[in-house]
């Protein structure tokens, strides 16, 4: 299961209100954090499956669905931590239709290292 409070509020604020949220939310407790690669202004949040999170891809059919000829991707939330200097956009990257990687990008500079201990998210 996803561990990182963040990784989870910025998939469900991704998520919230889009087809198939339903059975994107059930992916969730099949997921798990594998990776971290920051980028100086960002950071990438490598996720990988049980084979229980099978059970709750998305079909072609419903990625076409949800996403139409563009990629397969959610963005529609900025993280946000005015104290930090950070206003980024995040995106929700799907590959076969499971959720597969978060991107935070700071539109304000550098993004930090170590963890956000408080932030808010705002749609776009």
């Amino acid at each position: 299961m996803i561990e990182s409070k963040l990784t989870l509020d910025i998939i469900h604020a991704n998520l919230e209100g889009v087809k198939h949220q339903a059975q994107l939310l059930q992916q969730m407790e099949h997921l798990e954090e594998v990776e971290y690669e920051h980028t100086g202004s960002g950071l990438l949040i490598f996720i990988e499956y049980r084979k229980a999170a099978k059970g709750f891809w998305l079909t072609d059919e419903q990625l076409q669905d949800l996403f139409g000829e563009g990629p397969t991707e959610l963005s529609s939330v900025i993280l946000i931590n005015e104290a930090l200097g950070i206003r980024a956009e995040t995106t929700v990257h799907f590959t076969n239709g499971l959720i597969d990687r978060v991107e935070i990008w700071n539109q304000e500079g550098e993004y930090p290292e170590e963890d956000l201990e408080e932030w808010k998210l705002e749609r776009m």
